[in-house]
C-alpha cells in the first residue's frame, strides 16, 4: 500500500486522536506492475460556506472571464510551441 503508514501528528509531534477517516481503495493492475492499494482520506470531508455553515457541494460549472456560464471545449493537446497536436 502506498500511504498506509500515515499518522497525523500535532505541533509537538504527538499522535493526535482521532486520526483522519479513510477508506481503502484498490485499483486493478492495468499499466502497473501489481494491484495499487491506497488510503483515501476524504471520508469525513464536509463542504463549507464562507460563514462556516455546511453546504452540499455543487457540480462543476465552467465560467467565462465575466463569470457567465460556458460549455467547456474538448481537450486539445499542444506542443512546446503551443501548436495543436493532431492525429
Amino acid at each position: 500500500m502506498a500511504n498506509t503508514n500515515y499518522v497525523r501528528k500535532d505541533i509537538n509531534n504527538q499522535t493526535v486522536n482521532p486520526q483522519p477517516t479513510y477508506t481503502t481503495v484498490t485499483h486493478d493492475d492495468e499499466g502497473w506492475v501489481g494491484v495499487q492499494t491506497y488510503r483515501d482520506y476524504n471520508g469525513n470531508y464536509q463542504a463549507r460556506n464562507h460563514d462556516n455553515t455546511t453546504r452540499t457541494p455543487g457540480t462543476y460549472q465552467a465560467r467565462n472571464h465575466d463569470n457567465t456560464p460556458r460549455t467547456p471545449s474538448a481537450y486539445q493537446r499542444h506542443d512546446v510551441n503551443n501548436n495543436p497536436i493532431v492525429g
